[in-house]
């Protein structure tokens, strides 16, 4: 079983897919949300500079959602090669963290149980998990197309995507620590 600690920091770079899927197997998917779960409740009363942090986060995400609905009948719809179908994704501590805060729908499985299947949750019209309850990467990545079109056709588009990203990755990074503070560094295993 992973750490908290083994899982801090990874967003999902190139170095990341040579990594295991955590929690691959639905045993080991409910026994960290248990784990989770029970660290939130034992530590509500420390935990509101994380939560407020994970409800930041999910207004910039809403935010970017505007974003991404302008942007997929155009891409999304007419690509012939979709990311999501190559995509070695998975929900990472931060993405399952940010879910908990929140109380957003929690998946009822990991993405994927290894890297050489392709995502559960990509169904023949795109992704079938709300926007919040997707993986950060799902919503960070933009393609070449996307940026074309932010670039032409979103006035300020690829600057106001480009903010709320960043501010995102720092909003996570916040939340992330905040419960690590509140809960004292190793106290959580999941």
């Amino acid at each position: 079983m992973d750490t908290v600690g083994d899982s801090m920091g990874m967003e999902h770079g190139p170095a990341s897919v040579l990594e295991p899927v955590p929690w691959p197997t639905d045993r080991l998917w409910a026994e960290a949300q248990a784990v989770l779960g029970h660290s939130l409740v034992r530590n509500a009363a420390r935990l509101a500079p994380a939560r407020r942090h994970a409800e930041a986060v999910a207004h910039s995400l809403d935010r970017l959602a505007d974003l991404f609905d302008q942007l997929a009948p155009a891409t999304c719809a007419v690509c012939p090669d979709p990311c999501c179908v190559h995509a070695k994704v998975w929900l990472d501590f931060k993405d399952l963290l940010f879910l908990h805060l929140n109380r957003e729908p929690l998946p009822p499985h990991q993405l994927r149980c290894n890297l050489h299947e392709p995502c559960r949750y990509l169904g023949p019209m795109g992704c079938r998990l709300p926007r919040r309850s997707r993986p950060w990467i799902c919503t960070w990545y933009i393609c070449p197309l996307q940026q074309r079109v932010l670039e032409r056709e979103i006035p300020g588009g690829v600057v106001q995507a480009d903010a709320l990203r960043r501010r995102v990755k720092a909003l996570r990074h916040a939340m992330e620590s905040a419960f690590l503070e509140a809960v004292g560094r190793g106290a959580v295993a999941i």
